[in-house]
């Protein structure tokens, strides 16, 4: 325990420092708790005597009182005796009243001019005063026991303090004290040799389920440590690659082909590599002993470059004309970087690239090439006149493309002719034969006028055949008027750009009834859905040739030779700001190898068989340049044609 002690306090000024504070704090505590201590023990004892004067006051003064009325000395002497017994009592005297005078009568204790504590009581009897009661109390035994008090306090506290100070002390050492002597070892001791030593503090093996403040520091300067070893090892590996790079820039330099020279601020050469002794013919110590404007440099060149040099410092590309030792002339390609040290130019590196050879072939290259440019200049002229032909071919390509595109027009057109008349035939000759009927019946109704053979039952009956041609003349007549302003307006839309609003179920509608000829031939059920109010500002022209085109192609291609149920379904929608047309049949499809070039012209799966393959090409055209929109197409073989568009919607 003793080297401990000596430990935690003998080896540094902070343990003495803790000693010192530990026991002037304890030492003043325990004073001022004693101090306390001894006031509350002074004012309890103080009370307790005046409690027993207040209990002479109710005991005492009226035995007293009868006695000395009594004239009983003896009895007044016991109860005097009685009070002189109770703690800390010092003085007692009774005095009787003779006249107006007060006569000592007995008297107990000690007298003294002064008293700690005194009282003096009125003696009556039956309302008339025979006397008086002096009683006087000492504190010299409170003192005493307050005393004695004090020192046992004080020994108690200084030796718990002094035991509580050592505890203390030692915790202190072992929470802190010691830990901090190793940090300082290991401080004291930690160089780069030893940065991979760990600090360990005694007794708190790492890591701790609950670190204090001290796991925290050591673990921080193990960090620390740990940091400072990886940047010292950088840095040492740093420097080794700086020295490999060093030694490989210095074998570039030396085996490069090129001049590299490193020259002062006044062009003298510091540092010059082999390859400026092989194109000199100098000794590289004669070469260190010349300005560089001297051996690399015609004396024509020498004032203005020595000028450009000092006034820029950087040039790139600059090619300077040599002579060496032979007096062969050399023209080399040099590039300047300055060195600064500082605000200061220190150095000027120069890197000179031979480039004779180059200058020679390209000497050569220019006499050739002005040799080429007069077969260029005839070759272009002949080649100028076979583009013209052709541009001339593709004008008339075109045209001629053109020409079918509307032709494929008018064939839809037709198309449209063809089933309208189909479907205005039946009307037609309905309403005719209704006619001749009536013709009839109005003949036999003459007759009968004429014969005067007229009866209730017969106009009865004519009036009701007559009612009955006349409302099939009228169904009919309808049915060819609704077909022929369909039409009208069909024939109308696709031979004309007009541009208005429309609604584009009636613009649809109007199609499927121009071409239901065409549709009941082929045993095809059409699905329109399209909400009735839906209007737009448009082509309507360009949307009647679209669907023409896509129900065509469906009839022809899609349902030829096709023993399923044979339908299309039209969806129109708006989706935002366009105009979204779905269309689709549950036909044989499009052959894989057609439908990436479905959209290109005269690409047909009936070639030979009247197709012309220009019917989605018309298609496209109108989506994509007319109604600036986009088309999709896909189908799976057996599966039927989707065509996908999106329009978008303009505002009138």
């Amino acid at each position: 325990m003793s080297g401990i002690f000596s430990k935690a306090v003998g080896l540094n000024g902070l343990s003495y420092r803790l000693l010192s504070y530990i026991l002037i704090c304890s030492t003043l505590l325990a004073l001022a708790i004693t101090v306390l201590q001894l006031a509350w023990d002074y004012n309890k004892d103080v009370t307790v005597i005046e409690a027993n004067i207040d209990q002479i006051e109710a005991s005492f003064l009226q035995p007293i009182s009868a006695s000395l009325w009594n004239l009983d000395e003896e009895q007044v002497k016991v109860q005097i005796e009685g009070i002189m017994n109770l703690p800390n009592m010092q003085f007692v005297m009774v005095k009787e009243m003779l006249g107006n005078s007060e006569v000592p009568l007995l008297t107990q204790g000690v007298e003294q001019a002064q008293y700690d504590i005194s009282r003096e009581f009125t003696l009556s009897y039956q309302g008339e005063v025979v006397g008086k009661l002096f009683v006087a109390a000492s504190l010299e035994q409170v003192y005493q026991r307050l005393i004695e008090k004090s020192v046992l306090i004080l020994v108690s506290q200084t030796i718990k303090t002094l035991v509580v100070s050592f505890c203390i002390l030692v915790i202190i050492y072992y929470l802190v004290i010691r830990h901090i002597n190793r940090i300082v070892s290991y401080a004291q001791k930690l160089s780069l040799d030893r940065l991979a030593v760990e600090l360990t503090l005694e007794g708190r093996p790492l890591p701790r389920k609950s670190p204090d403040e001290f796991d925290t520091l050591a673990a921080t300067l193990n960090q620390m440590r740990t940091r400072l070893n990886d940047e010292f090892t950088a840095r040492h590996q740093a420097a080794d690659q700086l020295q490999q790079e060093r030694d490989f820039s210095a074998t570039l330099i030396n085996s490069a082909n090129m001049v590299i020279c490193c020259m002062e601020p006044d062009l003298n050469i510091a540092s010059i590599n082999p390859a400026a002794i092989l194109l000199t013919g100098y000794h590289h110590q004669e070469l260190l002993q010349h300005n560089w404007l001297d051996l690399f440099v015609s004396k024509e060149q020498r004032d203005e470059l020595a000028a450009t040099l000092a006034d820029q410092g950087a040039l790139e590309d600059r090619e300077i004309t040599m002579h060496d030792q032979q007096g062969n002339e050399l023209v080399l390609q040099w590039t300047f970087a300055p060195f600064y040290e500082g605000p200061n130019l220190k150095y000027l590196i120069g890197f000179g690239y031979d480039i004779t050879p180059l200058k020679k072939v390209e000497r050569e290259i220019t006499l050739f090439n002005e040799q080429l440019e007069g077969k260029v200049a005839e070759r272009t002229r002949s080649l100028s006149d076979a583009n013209d032909q052709l541009g001339k071919a593709y004008d008339d390509l075109k045209q001629a493309q053109q020409t079918l595109v509307e032709s494929e027009k008018m064939a839809s057109l037709g198309s449209l002719v063809a089933g309208v008349a189909h479907e205005i035939n039946t009307p037609i000759g309905i309403s005719v034969t209704a006619s001749s009927y009536l013709q009839e019946r109005v003949a036999d109704f003459k007759q009968h006028i004429e014969a005067k053979q007229l009866s209730r039952t017969y106009l009865n009956e004519f009036t009701q055949n007559l009612d009955e041609s006349m409302q099939l003349l009228q169904g009919n007549l309808r049915r060819a008027s609704e077909l022929i302003a369909s039409f009208k307006q069909v024939a109308v839309d696709q031979s004309s750009e007009a541009r208005y609003n429309f609604s584009l179920a009636d613009n649809l509608h109007q199609v499927v009834v121009s071409l239901g000829y065409k549709l009941k031939k082929a045993q095809c059920e059409v699905d329109i859905q399209c909400d009735p109010k839906l209007s737009i500002y448009s082509f309507p022209g360009s949307f009647t040739q679209i669907y023409s085109n896509l129900i065509l192609n469906s009839i022809h291609h899609g349902f030829d030779g096709w023993d399923r149920p044979r339908k299309i379904t039209i969806q129109v929608a708006q989706q935002g700001d366009e105009l979204v047309i779905d269309y689709s049949d549950n036909g044989r499809g499009i052959p894989p190898e057609i439908l990436p070039r479905i959209f290109d012209p005269f690409v047909t799966s009936k070639r030979g068989q009247g197709g012309s393959g220009l019917g989605t090409h018309i298609i496209y055209n109108l989506v994509v340049q007319l109604l600036r929109g986009r088309i999709h197409c896909a189908s799976e073989p057996g599966q039927g044609a989707q065509f996908h568009i999106r329009l978008p919607i303009q505002q009138n």
